[in-house]
């Protein structure tokens, strides 16, 4: 596909309020028209089929395996449509190539992604900052399996070489791992990606959750958890008693109090969450219980997002609910349900979860705030689903259906039958992504020991949308962490997005601000950019029904 560099005409633009950027965007597609009446499911059609994982006959159901299941999308080729990475437990991951034509062609042999491992977490980020996607996955597995999480590097050309230990990212052990979800982000703003993984099982010190410090090509990643002070795993010897383990499923570097530093938020089992803010100096604090949230007994994935349109972002954690009881029988742990905090500003939540109306969820995992009718607001979507031979409760957990929440002001409506998600197999992993390049989010969903779901939305309401897609100079090359920032013709409307680099639960969206905008067809009055460097850009009167790429001035000091 060929592109067409275009500076686009501004009225205003500022860095900081200090000086004047030079701001370049990319206009990659138009479209006005979205295409038919609900979700549907395109499995088949797309030929994305595969088997997350194959059971042997005589298998006892236990973990971690009944828990895996991952995806992640970039366009790994740069040829201007977005591909999908998905980790197989007991083969090679399958990388399904965007063909552009609402089709998918398997290219793992020929991209050489090839080492067959126990893979779980996935997370595309770029590392080296060379203007393609590289990968990160992790792996949860026993002892004599590859018992170390990889680092896919693109070449460049379409293909891939595995260099986990090479950049210092494998995180090898001897012992047991579960390696659960990975994020990208650029804790300390050096322009570099850092990642943060998740264990679930931690035995020690060996295979806990683990910040890595990007130290660029040469150096590599270096484990600063301890120094950084986002260390989850006490040593009862050291420590003199077993303070806490977070048994860690999904982590996410995000800037929740907006002083452009990412803090780090961690959904956990067993009543093990936490939040971390970001000092600004290299180092963060445990500020969980200031923060009054935490207390969903079993944190598995993780949205975050603005649902109530007042520019700071929310959390949404999944966890069990089961109405009979307040206990799964036997089993030690609360099922009081999903937990929605609304962020009130000054590093505190409330529990806005039951005015929400998203208490129930069943067995949930992964979760997703997205604006799946272009409205304007964010809406919400979470997988469900579990099935163990370790666990007899009279709830059917198994064939919990997949959730959708349309958002009506504040609060939300169950629409699945609606709208047509009907899924009800052991999901684990979910994400959106624009596969079809026609201005609505279209829903991917990974089920365990089983085959993927892929919900084309053919929403025909006729409202608008716009999409951004930052790339850093100063910052990662990625812009995560990246917030845009739209205001309305009438100025009536504000909606935030950030960049994120993972994860719902083991997958990972694309790096793109998607805004619905109505049935408004009106210039955006007001687009901003704020980089992680700092750089502040602002475009006026932007076209709506298109995607822009903007890229962060080359020098603040540009003319």
């Amino acid at each position: 596909m060929l592109f067409r560099w275009q500076c686009l005409k501004l009225n205003a633009l500022s860095v900081n309020v200090t000086f004047i950027a030079t701001s370049v965007l990319l206009i990659l597609s138009h479209s006005g028209v979205l295409a038919g009446g609900v979700f549907v499911d395109v499995t088949d059609e797309a030929e994305i089929g595969y088997l997350q994982w194959t059971p042997p006959k005589e298998w006892i159901k236990h973990v971690p395996e009944v828990m895996t299941g991952g995806a992640a999308v970039a366009d790994f080729d740069n040829d201007g449509w977005t591909d999908l990475l998905v980790t197989r437990y007991d083969n090679t991951d399958t990388l399904f190539r965007n063909l552009g034509d609402g089709t998918f062609e398997s290219v793992s042999e020929i991209a050489g992604i090839n080492v067959i491992a126990p893979s779980n977490g996935a997370a595309w980020g770029d590392v080296d900052n060379d203007g393609d996607a590289d990968l990160y996955l992790s792996v949860a597995g026993e002892a004599g399996e590859p018992l170390r999480n990889l680092l896919y590097v693109n070449q460049g050309d379409g293909t891939f070489s595995e260099e986990g230990r090479l950049w210092g990212a494998d995180l090898e052990t001897p012992n047991w791992q579960s390696g659960f979800s990975v994020a990208f982000g650029d804790y300390n703003l050096d322009g570099k990606l850092d990642i943060h993984t998740c264990q679930w099982a931690v035995t020690g010190p060996g295979n806990r959750s683990v910040l890595l410090k990007n130290q660029g090509f040469l150096r590599g990643f270096v484990d600063v958890t301890v120094g950084a002070g986002v260390e989850m795993w006490k040593d009862p010897e050291v420590q003199g008693g077993l303070e806490f383990t977070t048994q860690a499923f999904t982590s996410r570097l995000t800037d929740l109090d907006c002083d452009g530093w990412p803090d780090l938020v961690v959904a956990g089992d067993y009543g093990t969450s936490r939040l971390f803010w970001n000092n600004g100096d290299g180092t963060f604090f445990d500020g969980t219980e200031q923060a009054k949230i935490g207390d969903e007994e079993n944190g598995m994935g993780l949205a975050v997002g603005d649902y109530d349109g007042d520019g700071l972002p929310d959390l949404f954690f999944t966890s069990i609910y089961d109405s009979r009881s307040p206990q799964v029988p036997n089993s030690g742990w609360g099922v009081t349900g999903n937990r929605l905090y609304r962020n009130l500003g000054n590093r505190v939540f409330e529990d806005t979860t039951d005015v929400g109306g998203v208490r129930d969820g069943g067995w949930g995992w992964g979760a997703v705030f997205f604006d799946y009718d272009n409205d304007g607001d964010l809406d919400l979507a979470m997988t469900n689903g579990f099935e163990t031979d370790r666990l007899e409760t009279e709830t059917p957990f198994k064939t919990d259906p997949t959730k959708l929440w349309r958002n009506d002001g504040g609060t939300f409506t169950d629409v699945s039958d609606l709208v047509g998600i009907n899924d009800d197999g052991t999901g684990k992993g979910l994400l959106v992504f624009d596969y079809d390049q026609d201005g609505d989010l279209d829903l991917f969903i990974v089920n365990n020991a089983s085959g993927p779901v892929l919900y084309r939305n053919d929403m025909d309401n006729g409202n608008h949308w716009l999409r951004v897609k930052p790339r850093g100079r100063y910052s990662n090359r990625d812009g995560i962490g990246s917030v845009v920032t739209i205001v309305s013709d009438d100025g009536a409307s504000v909606q935030h997005r950030e960049i994120s680099g993972g994860s719902h639960y083991l997958t990972q969206s694309e790096k793109v601000a998607h805004f619905g905008l109505g049935v408004s067809a009106d210039p955006i009055q007001r687009l901003k950019v704020r980089w992680p460097s700092g750089i502040e850009q602002e475009f006026f009167d932007v076209a709506v029904d298109q995607v822009l790429e903007v890229i962060e001035p080359e020098s603040p000091f540009q003319a």
